[in-house]
């Protein structure tokens, strides 16, 4: 990749530009979710918001065996999650396009980050999804719980994902509607990119684009999840009312 087209590279965490196209690659081993990742990936996020393009559209994926490996264990903390549900919000409601190409495993906080984007395409043969917090003893928590429900309309694959703790593989993932395409690794990028170009104004032969309003429109139909993620705390009740 050409140094020209690299707008930020910070502690393993690399946003690129090729054209109308930006990428946002993690390079951090397993990449879980830390107060550093969190760091990095505002950082990124930062970089986006301030080029002045309005089309544009975001991938997200990853190096190595892992999309990412969850939440950081020994580094959990309330603040360190609700840091990390305010990426998820701004993803959500990105003002462009986003497709998380998901290279291999993607567990809890993983997923969660490839539910926030519009888009998902994953690898065939290695990798799985995964919501982990029933083998954790953990709950999902609201700013996770309302992402999801966002995201996945099956009640049957709440329950099996959720309540059951199913692994998906990218077929299986496929046929619950948690994926949108399955492909080779060696054709992942050129998927995603694909997907990304299709969503592109031009693409959709929009000739009145304006980022703003699509943003808001992203807000008004995940209302639920971003404001979960926006103002809530990890130990909100489940039954408040938003």
């Amino acid at each position: 990749m050409s140094k020209k087209n690299v707008l930020l590279d910070d502690n393993g965490i690399m946003l690129s530009r090729n054209n109308n196209i930006y990428m946002l690659i993690m390079g951090r081993g397993q990449n879980l979710v830390n107060n550093e990742l969190v760091s990095s990936l505002n950082k990124a996020l930062d970089m986006l918001e301030q080029q002045q393009q309005h089309s544009k559209a975001l991938i997200i994926t990853a190096k190595g065996k892992f999309f990412s490996n969850g939440l950081d264990l020994d580094a959990l903390s309330n603040a360190m999650i609700e840091g990390f549900w305010k990426v998820l919000a701004r993803i959500l409601v990105m003002d462009c396009r986003t497709v998380a190409a998901i290279n291999g495993h993607a567990f809890g906080a993983g997923l969660f980050l490839a539910l926030a984007c519009d888009y998902r395409v994953m690898r065939t043969q290695r990798g799985y999804i995964n919501w982990p917090e029933l083998n954790l003893g953990m709950p999902l928590s609201i700013g996770f719980a309302e992402l999801t429900k966002a995201k996945v309309k099956s009640h049957r694959v709440l329950r099996e994902g959720v309540l059951a703790g199913k692994r998906y593989d990218s077929a299986d993932a496929l046929e619950a509607g948690l994926v949108d395409k399955e492909c080779p690794v060696e054709e992942l990028l050129h998927c995603a990119q694909s997907l990304a170009i299709e969503g592109l104004p031009e693409s959709l032969h929009i000739t009145n684009f304006n980022p703003d309003s699509f943003r808001q429109m992203k807000i008004e139909l995940y209302s639920d999840a971003y404001r979960s993620l926006t103002t809530h705390k990890v130990d909100t009740h489940p039954t408040s009312r938003l």
